[in-house]
């Protein structure tokens, strides 16, 4: 992707911070820049522990989608699974009702197996034919990740995303349970998550991979990835980054570019726990589809964020270390 002068490509930015209806990441909002470029608004919103390289493939992410010419969705609505980062299972149940999901994605921090499992069984007590997809972040020791594994087989389970964090645990933790297994991280967070090498190691594991296409670096490089994962006769779960409505778009129209292979819902409702946004009507689900529509930030409506300085650094720093790499 060949760009013009950084001051011409990010001439036109807005810093932004959005509020979220529960914690996540011990943080009730998300904050980050929004670019305009020629085709529209793109957003950059990496998470503060990220890593420059990684924050430069964000980077990547939104200057593409600010200034070149994404392909054009292939369906006009995708599936998703709905998702509930609170730990009040009727959060969780509401969350359903209103997005009409057949799927709901929970992340459950393994400190706890015995409320984490009653957690889930109220859940079931009122939505008894849900599917769930149970999130850990790589935070399970392989012990942990055997042991909820052993408890979680009363459930109807469709993957357990990263329950350890090394390929090794994952490899093991497969041999003894019959629950599939997704991996995101150890694709998401290498150094460059298009070398087919890494994936195959990945999808020589791996039942499911998630892919989120702005921290991987955007749509082209996602649709390389989906290549090597398709090939390998493996699944891939689409996934959004916690983003805005706009940022969301990419998930979105990644997804409308291959549902069609695979019928999997993706991981793309997440406008239901945002409480504001930078466009008039926040993108939600409705009986279990998102509309693929990329939407116009209102700027009246836009809460610039009290970390303004820290952001623009990080974003000038992230362009310096992705041009320096060849990358934009």
């Amino acid at each position: 992707m060949e760009l013009q002068s950084k001051k011409d490509v990010l001439a036109n930015l807005k810093t932004f911070r959005v509020d979220l209806t529960d914690p996540m990441r011990d943080l009730n909002y998300r904050e980050g820049v929004l670019i305009k470029g020629d085709f529209g608004w793109a957003e950059f919103a990496p998470f503060e522990n990220h890593p420059i390289n990684h924050c430069s493939r964000w980077l990547q992410a939104a200057l593409e989608m600010a200034w070149t010419k994404l392909p054009e969705p292939k369906l006009k609505e995708i599936k998703v699974n709905a998702i509930s980062v609170s730990p009040d299972p009727q959060k969780a149940i509401k969350i359903l009702e209103e997005t009409g999901c057949l799927t709901l994605k929970v992340k459950l921090s393994g400190h706890d197996l015995v409320k984490d499992i009653e957690f889930l069984r109220q859940i079931v007590k009122v939505k008894p034919n849900i599917i769930f997809r149970i999130d850990f972040n790589g935070n399970l020791t392989l012990d942990q990740a055997i042991n909820y594994c052993a408890k979680l087989n009363e459930f109807n389970i469709e993957y357990l995303e990263q329950p350890c964090g090394s390929l090794t645990d994952l490899k093991k933790l497969k041999s003894q349970t019959v629950i599939k297994i997704a991996v995101d991280e150890n694709l998401r967070l290498t150094e460059d998550a298009t070398d087919p090498i890494h994936i195959r190691e990945i999808t020589d594991i791996a039942d499911f991979v998630v892919v989120k296409p702005i921290p991987v670096g955007g749509i082209k490089r996602f649709q390389k990835i989906a290549e090597h994962i398709i090939g390998s006769g493996k699944k891939i779960i689409v996934s959004g980054s916690m983003d805005t409505s706009v940022g969301l778009y990419q998930t979105a129209l990644a997804q409308s570019l291959i549902e069609e292979k695979f019928q999997l819902a993706a991981g793309a409702a997440t406008g239901s726990i945002l409480s504001t946004d930078v466009v008039s009507n926040t993108l939600k689900a409705h009986n279990g589809v998102l509309e693929v529509k990329r939407l116009e930030v209102v700027e009246t409506l836009v809460k610039e964020s009290p970390n303004k300085n820290s952001l623009l650094k990080r974003l000038d720093e992230s362009f310096e270390y992705g041009r320096r790499e060849g990358w934009f």
